[in-house]
């Protein structure tokens, strides 16, 4: 099994990845852009919520949030996606090896952003 197919292995809803978005942010600011802290941070918040593997979790969360940030910043940098479909989607959507490291293939990750937002929930 390949590393991407294992931190797809992972289930994860939206709610985690929201948790893993807040343990980084309140790291303190000399923290924030250190990989190991983050690592460090999201194994605590994987174990605290109570999932299998805090080890794997916490390299699913670390990979799914970055895989987010840069699609968020390639392709919605002003945010007019609502928040709620692109974390529903990031937490469903499949991690892909992408030319700049693990991410989300980005038309089929919009495309699965869109039709979250139709849905009448």
């Amino acid at each position: 099994m390949s590393a991407t197919d294992q931190l797809n292995s992972v289930a994860l809803s939206a709610a985690h990845l929201e948790g893993a978005m807040r343990t980084v942010a309140q790291l303190p600011m000399h923290a924030r852009d250190n990989p190991m802290a983050q690592a460090l941070a999201l194994q605590a918040y994987a174990e605290h919520a109570g999932l299998v593997d805090d080890a794997l979790a916490s390299a699913a969360l670390h990979a799914r949030i970055s895989a987010l940030a840069k699609w968020t910043a390639a392709h919605d940098p002003e945010r007019q996606s609502t928040a709620e479909a692109v974390m529903e989607a990031a937490a469903r959507f499949g991690l892909t090896e992408e030319a700049d490291g693990i991410g989300f293939e980005p038309d089929r990750f919009q495309e699965l952003v869109l039709f979250i937002e139709e849905l009448p929930w």
